[in-house]
């Protein structure tokens, strides 16, 4: 078989990886010359040429120079899309993403990972039930210029306490969990607020 009928049925067969250009044509049973190398060359588009580990490094890369700065990225999801562009018999898992965000060399973004435990861990905190005493309590932190609601969110049963302030007051817009460290939070923010309106009138 010569060497593009060659090239043609690994390409057919899935076998599309290799190390390097000049395996591919050893395994061919060709010499390795200009000649042969022009070939390959016609196919090089079809073929991915590297270990196994530097295809998944070039693939994680590509991934974490496509995400915003100091963005945090869903390990998981990461890992579903990165797969995709990989063949089947050299996927990734979430350790390698973990191994790789802590590589500056790679995260040149300055990425973080977040585990879907993490994500759900982290909306069970505006997944509660409001209670009487809780709504009480909100209501003694407003004031002229001082707004505290409790607000829904999109997700069903969830929600969030909003902060707004006057312009006398920072015009602050902020949202938090609705518990009682997000109270004692906001009643800090409330008096530094309001001490720095106090030096600004003297």
């Amino acid at each position: 078989m010569d060497l593009r009928n060659f090239l043609k049925d690994q390409i057919k067969k899935g076998k599309i990886n290799w190390e390097s250009r000049s395996e591919l044509i050893r395994a061919s049973g060709e010499n390795i010359n200009g000649h042969t190398n022009r070939i390959v060359k016609e196919f090089e588009q079809k073929f991915r040429f590297g270990s196994a580990i530097d295809q998944k490094n070039k693939e994680i890369k590509k991934y974490f120079d496509k995400q915003p700065k100091n963005s945090l990225i869903s390990v998981e999801g990461a890992v579903k899309t990165i797969n995709l562009d990989l063949p089947e018999d050299n996927q990734i898992s979430e350790t390698i993403i973990y191994n790789r965000l802590d590589d500056p060399k790679f995260n040149t973004n300055n990425l973080k990972g977040q585990s879907l435990d993490n994500q759900v861990s982290k909306t069970k905190l505006y997944d509660v039930k409001i209670t009487k005493e809780f709504e009480e309590k909100v209501e003694k932190l407003k004031s002229l210029g001082i707004y505290l609601t409790i607000e829904d969110t999109q997700r069903k049963d969830s929600k969030i306490l909003r902060l707004k302030t006057s312009k006398e007051y920072g015009n602050l817009n902020n949202s938090f969990p609705p518990n009682d460290d997000s109270l004692n939070k906001i009643k800090k923010i409330i008096n530094e607020q309001k001490k720095g309106r106090r030096i600004r009138t003297r």
